[in-house]
């Protein structure tokens, strides 16, 4: 399998030959804007595999999680606080667009 090195926004083109494995890297996923330490959902639908997070902590930058517990907040509040947020918001891309308005600040 050949993996063709791309910004997040671009499509990754994989070429493979029948019968060997689909191989998804950690590199994939962080191409992706997936957090490869994160459960991630697979479905499959007639023409396509759809991978994307189970949860909205797979969105997340590792290091940014990593920065909650240290100051005392389980992944499970993170994502608690998060997904309620993300749901009021209209989604987490919404979400994340609203704070970066509010704020006038770049996030992760």
């Amino acid at each position: 399998m050949k993996n063709m090195k791309t910004e997040p926004s671009e499509k990754t083109i994989i070429y493979r030959t029948p019968g060997d494995p689909i191989e998804i890297t950690d590199e994939m996923l962080e191409n992706a804007e997936i957090n490869p330490n994160e459960l991630v959902d697979i479905i499959l639908q007639k023409g396509c595999i759809i991978i994307k997070p189970t949860s909205v902590l797979g969105r997340l930058p590792e290091d940014l999680l990593l920065l909650y517990e240290e100051l005392g907040f389980s992944r499970e509040m993170v994502e608690c606080v998060f997904t309620k947020y993300a749901e009021e918001a209209g989604g987490f891309d919404a979400l994340v667009e609203q704070i970066k308005k509010e704020r006038n600040v770049a996030l992760w």
